[in-house]
């Protein structure tokens, strides 16, 4: 081979590396935009939820915890219930299978919610701060229900279907 044939086997490398990289490179960056951009709207969509089943919580608490509240309003607790209830089914839908701890939270709470005893209010408040940090990113999923043990002085059941109150809530 002449030094002209393995100039032109190196023009037409060359051509044809910029022609697929010219066509491949856009491609693969716009594919990686577009998962971000999912990733950021899921978990904004996550946070919506999550901040709309925490209000209905407050609101059917505050609807079903005083006589002078129900007997204005008796359909107040049903109605805050079943926004809980769509704002979580709302969530689920949005949440991984890995993301299971912040349900298991929710559930407690309302549990809480539903069974007033001393200190409740302590307990809940504890528990939604928690929740508030995991949606900020403060608090990853794994330590969800270490932190709300800890900061709510609460216990989960080993199937975290139930708690149960070991202490008083911590002040961190």
């Amino acid at each position: 081979m002449n030094s002209a044939t393995i100039g032109l086997i190196g023009v037409i490398i060359g051509a044809v590396t910029s022609l697929v990289a010219s066509v491949v490179v856009p491609w693969i960056r716009d594919e990686l935009d577009r998962r971000r951009s999912t990733r950021e709207r899921t978990a904004a969509e996550r946070r919506q939820w999550l901040m709309a089943a925490l209000s209905a919580l407050v609101e059917y608490r505050q609807a079903s915890g005083s006589r002078a509240a129900a007997a204005a309003d008796p359909g107040a607790p049903g109605a805050a219930q079943a926004r809980f209830s769509n704002a979580l089914n709302e969530l689920t839908v949005r949440l991984t299978p890995d993301e299971q701890p912040i349900l298991d939270v929710l559930m407690a709470i309302f549990a809480m919610v539903q069974q007033p005893r001393r200190g409740i209010e302590n307990m809940v408040g504890e528990a939604m701060s928690v929740l508030t940090l995991w949606a900020r990113g403060d608090v990853e999923t794994s330590a969800v229900i270490r932190e709300v043990e800890q900061r709510a002085g609460v216990t989960f059941s080993e199937d975290r279907r139930g708690v149960t109150p070991t202490a008083s809530p911590s002040t961190s």
